[in-house]
């Protein structure tokens, strides 16, 4: 298990969301809160790697190359009969900072 700082919670909380890439990850992930939970994903489109971003106000996720949208758990929805799913990463929330998790698995 690899457990990565990221952020804090009050960079988090005065954004829509924010991106980073994280080396020890090999990934580059987009963080964002939804009705107070915090969501960690991949934000490298599994398409053909495109930039996710987090529109807050209609409250999906998208590929700003092919206008992919996912939802908040990272399915893809407008492209007929997809498995397109972003990756996911658990989080720690330790005081004011947030970690993320990546297990041996994912």
């Amino acid at each position: 298990m690899t457990k990565k700082k990221i952020c804090n919670l009050s960079q988090l909380q005065n954004k829509d969301y924010i991106r980073f890439w994280v080396d020890d990850f090999k990934d580059e992930i987009i963080i964002f809160i939804n009705n107070n939970k915090i969501y960690v994903k991949s934000s490298i489109c599994p398409h053909f790697g495109g930039q996710i971003a987090y529109d807050k106000v209609n409250n999906y996720l998208f590929c700003y190359w092919h206008g992919l949208k996912f939802t908040i758990n990272g399915k893809c929805i407008n492209q007929k009969d997809s498995n397109l799913c972003l990756n996911s990463y658990d989080y720690e929330l330790k005081g004011n900072s947030i970690y993320i998790i990546k297990n041996e698995n994912t």
